[in-house]
């Protein structure tokens, strides 16, 4: 018969083990690359990150348990660590061919670019075409950003005449519009929100491509997040858009019009560039 005080210890010794292996697999920690974009991430005055996409990552953590650790890069920098590997996560992505080759995409998102040009620009330079036809018209764009099949064919041909500003972010982007160092730039209108009232004072948002409706979502890397944890986000996120905790997101940050624009609904038609 064993000793009472032998079972208690090898108790004890079991709970440990337990509680040891469960830790193990536990959900990450896994780096999230945020990117500055509108309403979906932005610094307020005291420079607090607040949006779309921070709201999403946090809840996230909070329900799935994760360990979700987040950092601002560029948009480049972000694809190019997902494809060597160096980065766990990111947001508000769009898939591709390439891109599906090392990352998983959850949707959360449905939207398309606008251009937005100046008003007086409007009625010369209002349609693709007239833009193009103007040599002295340029359009700042930022790396590795996926506008939708037929902006990305247009901004090719800009870039084979030297016409295209490449920035980091559309921050950048935005700044340079406004410094009149280039002629339109193209944005979701939920971005704009927190500049609307300074950026539509002087410029309009035209739909050029209204059949360029993009899909974006939650970007998880193929070889970094393992098969359990890409299937416990999934759930999670699927569980924040059925149950309205996303939509709160989005009507927090963009008013319940524009929130009930761009939410995701599967089956809702769309193409993805």
């Amino acid at each position: 018969m064993v000793h009472p005080r032998v079972f208690a210890r090898r108790l004890l010794w079991a709970a440990a083990l337990s509680l040891s292996s469960h830790a193990s697999w536990a959900c990450g920690p896994y780096s999230v690359g945020l990117y500055e974009f509108g309403a979906l991430l932005y610094r307020a005055g005291s420079d607090e990150l607040r949006g779309i996409d921070k709201d999403l990552i946090d809840v996230l953590a909070r329900r799935s348990g994760c360990v979700l650790q987040t950092r601002v890069e560029s948009r480049l920098r972000i694809w190019q660590q997902l494809g060597n590997g160096t980065l766990d996560i990111t947001v508000s992505g769009i898939p591709t061919p390439e891109r599906e080759q090392f990352a998983l995409f959850l949707p959360y998102l449905s939207t398309r670019n606008h251009a937005l040009i100046g008003r007086s620009l409007a009625a010369s330079a209002g349609s693709p075409a007239q833009f193009l036809a103007d040599p002295s018209l340029r359009v700042a764009a930022v790396r590795g950003f996926k506008y939708g099949p037929r902006i990305d064919g247009w901004l090719a041909q800009l870039r084979a005449q030297g016409r295209v500003d490449e920035v980091a972010d559309f921050p950048t982007a935005f700044k340079v519009l406004m410094a009149g160092r280039v002629a339109m730039v193209f944005a979701h209108p939920m971005v704009i929100e927190p500049w609307r009232k300074q950026m539509l004072s002087e410029h309009v948002l035209l739909n050029w491509a209204p059949e360029d409706t993009v899909v974006a979502g939650l970007v998880l890397s193929r070889s970094r997040v393992s098969a359990a944890d890409q299937s416990l986000l999934r759930r999670h996120l699927e569980n924040m858009l059925s149950d309205g905790e996303f939509d709160q997101i989005l009507r927090q940050h963009l008013g319940p019009d524009m929130a009930r624009q761009v939410r995701y609904e599967a089956g809702r038609s769309s193409r993805q560039p």
